[in-house]
């Protein structure tokens, strides 16, 4: 394996899905494949690990889990990765320590493509990643202000993103996020980003706002790394 994407996913699968078709939409329109040989080479490493969306009782059970996997994968000298999950990005230092292959972060991938023009940004994830600061620390450090959204609009995008890993795709839930994302633009964020990989596959296809799908972002960072 020359030239191979590796991908950590399964939390949630549902993600990690849409993760492989945008690795395989954005080959074609961004960087110009059409035949066959020219899509890249990508293995999807789906791991059923207990979330941690609102909770890290089982954050060292999930760590062990990907740890064990990356190990796996070290074997077959992947030549990028990438971790299909904001959340699990609070394990990211650890397992970026045990991994062979460039280990690339998708919290930095998507505060780095925010532009200068963009000074405050609101963000739409789990309790956790909040919980965490892994985007409120990244974001205040280029010098930018981060919205986030209430205890009780946590509360809703955690039903909101369970109810995505469990397959349930609601219109209702659509009107909720938005419905969260005018509030963080009433309060004066400029941008959102979706800071969890199921909430791009609810949210409003259409927005008054810029929108971050960190999900994309990583996807586009790995088909840079692997066709340079």
């Amino acid at each position: 394996m020359k030239n191979t994407i590796g991908i950590i996913g399964g939390m949630g699968p549902q993600a990690s899905t849409s993760m492989y078709k945008t690795l395989i939409d954005l080959s074609v329109r961004e960087f110009g494949a059409k035949y066959n040989s020219e899509f890249p080479e990508i293995i999807l490493y789906s791991i059923p690990v207990p979330d941690f969306i609102s909770s890290s009782d089982r954050k060292e059970e999930a760590l062990k889990m990907i740890h064990e996997r990356i190990m796996e994968l070290n074997k077959l000298k992947i030549s990028v990765l990438g971790i299909a999950c904001n959340t699990a990005h609070v394990l990211f230092p650890a397992l970026q320590k045990v991994s062979k292959a460039p280990f690339i972060s998708m919290i930095d991938e998507v505060v780095s493509s925010i532009p200068s023009s963009i000074h405050t940004v609101g963000i739409l994830g789990t309790p956790s990643i909040i919980r965490f600061r892994l985007y409120q620390d990244q974001i205040e450090k280029s010098e930018k202000k981060i919205m986030i959204p209430s205890e009780k609009q946590l509360q809703t995008l955690e039903r909101i993103i369970r109810n995505v890993i469990a397959g349930k795709l609601l219109n209702s839930d659509t009107m909720k996020l938005k419905n969260i994302a005018v509030s963080l633009q009433e309060r004066g964020a400029e941008g959102i980003i979706l800071g969890c990989t199921e909430l791009p596959l609810v949210f409003p296809k259409q927005f008054s706002l810029p929108i971050y799908n960190s999900l994309e972002i990583l996807a586009r960072a790995l088909l840079r790394k692997y066709y340079k």
